[in-house]
């Protein structure tokens, strides 16, 4: 009778995010606008959040939220909207351009044929947005 053959098992250990970040510094962009390649693939955020510069320019620009209402609504002081909104007022075409490419993906997503998951969750984004 054949043995049966064990095999050992492989270990597997999820990737520390923070021993990468550590070989890297962040970079200050403005007064509270940092970046890091491997936060939201090095776009502008808040520091010490991973709110990034747009999401604070789209809650400005298309709903209309003043900024203690960015604030209240994002948990986040005051001084953090600002110092985003500051920095949106100076890279306002930059920002702009981010998010007319984060749309166009989406749509593009949305029309792939890679099947109907991903355009069942984002047309669902869409209403939320």
């Amino acid at each position: 009778m054949a043995e049966k053959r064990v095999e050992k098992e492989i270990e597997r250990q999820k990737p520390d995010i923070k021993e990468h970040i550590k070989g890297v510094k962040f970079h200050t962009l403005a007064k509270g606008i940092t970046t890091h390649p491997l936060v939201r693939s090095g776009r502008p955020c808040i520091e010490g959040t991973t709110i990034m510069v747009t999401t604070i320019a789209s809650l400005h620009n298309h709903h209309n939220m003043g900024g203690q209402q960015i604030a209240d609504h994002l948990w986040l002081e005051l001084e953090m909207v600002q110092d985003a909104l500051h920095y949106y007022a100076g890279h306002k075409q930059y920002i702009d351009v981010c998010n007319q490419i984060s749309k166009i993906n989406g749509r593009q997503m949305m029309e792939s044929p890679y099947g109907d998951k991903t355009r069942e969750l984002l047309s669902r984004r869409e209403f939320v947005v």
